[in-house]
């Protein structure tokens, strides 16, 4: 502020100011220097004096303020498009200022900052930061306990279980590029499994080894299907949800659904936050268990123990810990389901009967056995399995390798299966107690068809007034060509009873057919002179000779010879003037 300013430093910032009105831009350093001296301060002083006294003019407005490049919305969309294509799952993108560059340089957008990009694509809502924004969701209801469930499982990273023992795995040890580590833990991996009543919150979990398969998957689902000491919760839910994995939407997992009246659901890929009952249940099990696990020595740690302290801490956390939606704890909300959303099985077996695959048919070989899975079975003693016919085969997960066939009987409807394990074979790759060449022989056990096909042997060689043949016999008789079912019917019975109508005929036309124009052969000189030798006799000379020779250099048309010998035959020509005939295609 100036108010501390005398009158005399007042005129002087007066006397400067008029100075400096009549001074060109550029010029106005000394007066400042000079008055600074007068006055005892700097010229940087005498400057802020000059503009608290209002002496100075306004600054000019800049003519470029509100001016800046305004991109149209086409280009302002595909800067926005080429942006975001350019991220990754991480959420990490191109720089905007090399997207820009690479843009302008194809000519895509006039020269623009980044600042202007940034800002107007945020103005247009454009932004690729706007872009990742989540989408805005609805939350879904379910009609109370029973009626919804939801599965999920998470192969977890942090455990690695060899010989059944568990350690702790750092994320780093397993994902910083240590292929090794991925692959020496793919088949030990520990996968957990849980199952949350979507109305109550209540839940089940359970840890497997292996992956995620679908024998966990249906071990899990029927564990959870069934009731646990302790635990009220239990049934089968009326719909199921998961994520659309390949163990989820595999046949068998399907089938397991439809048989215990299950809708099965699976969400979009992606959209996770649908299953957002379970995924909480998943961040539950890793805050409130999984965290107490850094302080216990990993050597007493096995599959077991785990499973069961999960399970011990589950029952107290959903009898004590209140659920945030309703206010009840998980399983008092749960001892509120209604009796006809309690789908209860008749026991675990039938769960596990239930997760059957999806029947498949096999053609028995002529050697009575059938492929499955990489295995041979053997079903000779399956009622109803014939050579070259096909058989219905099923396989229960828990009870594989065997394999469920399905059993022929015309005379019950009901269906029955027999349960047959893979052949056993020896070091040569023989069945286990087949018969030894040389020692033991023994035919095939005959089928239903083998026996249908001897009867009808039998009975197609029968004669009239006598037994039924042997089947030697009868296959003799068959060998010998001889009449089967003689006398007992008449094989052209349908032909005479056929009464053929009288047909009138029917008038023509006459088919003219183009010759055929045959080449005559062509014969050598010798081969015709031959010829002639044998037509004429006496008449021969070797002035016939020389005038075919003259005649016919390329060789002799066979249908000349006939012609020549006529001329050579004729009396009183002279042999020195032969051309008084004209031979066809022979010349002058």
């Amino acid at each position: 502020m100036t108010s501390h300013l005398t009158p005399q430093q007042c005129q002087l910032m007066l006397e400067l100011n008029e100075r400096l009105a009549n001074t060109p831009h550029g010029h106005t350093a000394p007066l400042y220097e000079k008055t600074a001296q007068l006055l005892g301060v700097s010229s940087g002083t005498v400057r802020r004096w000059r503009h608290d006294m209002g002496l100075t003019k306004p600054r000019a407005p800049d003519p470029r303020k509100g001016k800046s490049k305004v991109l149209s919305v086409e280009q302002i969309r595909f800067a926005s498009g080429t942006a975001y294509a350019s991220g990754n799952n991480k959420g990490q993108r191109m720089p905007m200022s090399l997207n820009l560059e690479i843009l302008q340089a194809n000519g895509l957008l006039p020269p623009v900052s980044v600042s202007t990009l940034h800002r107007q694509l945020r103005h247009h809502r454009l932004h690729p930061e706007q872009l990742s924004m989540p989408t805005p969701s609805i939350q879904m209801a379910s009609n109370g306990p029973g009626d919804h469930g939801q599965s999920d499982s998470t192969t977890g990273a942090y455990y690695y279980m060899p010989g059944g023992r568990m350690r702790w795995m750092s994320e780093d040890e397993f994902y910083m590029g240590k292929v090794k580590n991925i692959v020496r833990a793919s088949t030990d991996l520990l996968t957990r499994y849980c199952y949350v009543d979507h109305s109550s919150g209540a839940f089940k979990a359970r840890h497997y080894l292996g992956g995620e398969t679908a024998e966990n998957l249906l071990d899990f689902l029927c564990w959870a299907f069934w009731k646990q000491e302790g635990s009220p919760m239990r049934g089968v839910p009326r719909t199921l949800m998961m994520d659309p994995g390949a163990a989820n939407k595999s046949n068998v997992v399907r089938n397991f659904c439809d048989r215990l009246s299950v809708r099965l659901m699976h969400h979009a890929p992606g959209a996770a936050r649908v299953t957002g009952a379970v995924e909480k249940t998943h961040d539950l099990v890793r805050m409130y268990f999984e965290t107490r696990l850094r302080f216990q020595d990993p050597r007493e740690v096995t599959l077991d123990w785990l499973n069961t302290k999960l399970d011990e801490w589950s029952l107290a956390f959903q009898s004590t810990h209140t659920h945030s939606r309703h206010g009840k704890t998980r399983f008092s909300a749960w001892m509120e389901i209604k009796p006809d959303y309690l789908r209860e099985a008749a026991s675990l077996e039938a769960l596990r009967e239930a997760a059957t695959r999806q029947p498949e048919t096999r053609k028995v070989s002529n050697t009575m056995t059938v492929p499955y899975g990489g295995r041979t079975y053997d079903v000779s003693t399956v009622p109803g399995a014939i050579a070259g016919l096909k058989i219905t085969i099923a396989q229960n997960p828990f009870r594989a390798p065997a394999i469920d066939v399905k059993v022929y009987d015309p005379n019950d409807a009901a269906d029955l299966w027999q349960v047959v394990e893979p052949m056993k074979v020896d070091e040569w790759g023989f069945r286990e107690g087949a018969p030894l060449i040389g020692e033991t022989m023994r035919t095939a056990r005959f089928s239903d068809v083998d026996h249908n096909r001897n009867a009808q042997l039998r009975d197609a060689y029968q004669r009239p007034g006598e037994g039924l043949p042997t089947i030697e016999e009868a296959a003799k008789a068959r060998k010998r060509h001889e009449q089967a079912y003689a006398g007992r019917f008449d094989a052209f019975a349908d032909v005479k009873a056929t009464q053929v109508p009288t047909y009138m005929p029917r008038r023509g036309t006459e088919l003219e057919l183009p010759g055929s124009a045959i080449a005559p052969s062509i014969l050598t000189i010798e081969a015709a002179c031959s010829r002639l030798r044998a037509a004429l006799g006496t008449g021969y000379g070797v002035h016939v000779y020389n005038w075919v020779s003259a005649r016919f250099p390329e060789g002799v048309p066979e249908d000349q010879l006939q012609a020549i010998a006529t001329q050579f035959a004729a009396p009183a020509a002279p042999a020195e003037q032969p051309g008084g005939l004209r031979v066809v295609g022979g010349g002058q």
